[in-house]
């Protein structure tokens, strides 16, 4: 788990519109949007309950019900509307506008992406 993969999913999970940042904190990564995770055996657990485990086939599983498939033009598109691609640097761009980026190894934050 990196601290970028957790915001990615904590942006897909909270409609992908309000910006935020991530910190790893001992074994946690803490969320400024209220979400907070910890991994256990590469399966990712949210304080709000919802877990993200990757599939044997490499696609997204969220507990919430949420799913993904990918779609055109490299889009990871998920059942709530959100759209999410990787870009340059590794970080990833989302369908409303966001960019999500690593600060180093411990720090992550997605905020509305500059023209």
């Amino acid at each position: 788990m990196t601290v970028l993969e957790v915001a990615v999913y904590a942006l897909v999970m909270t409609g992908g519109k309000k910006p935020f940042f991530c910190e790893q904190k001992d074994q946690a990564v803490e969320c400024t949007n209220g979400l907070s995770a910890t991994e256990e055996k590469g399966v990712i657990h949210y304080d709000n309950g919802v877990v993200v485990s990757r599939l044997p086939d490499g696609n997204l599983s969220f507990s919430n019900g949420i799913t993904a498939h990918w779609g055109a033009g490299s889009w990871v598109q998920f059942s709530n509307g959100v759209s999410m691609r990787r870009v340059a640097g590794g970080n990833f761009k989302s369908s409303t506008g966001m960019l999500c980026e690593a600060g180093g190894t411990i720090k992550a934050s997605c905020h509305k992406e500059e023209d």
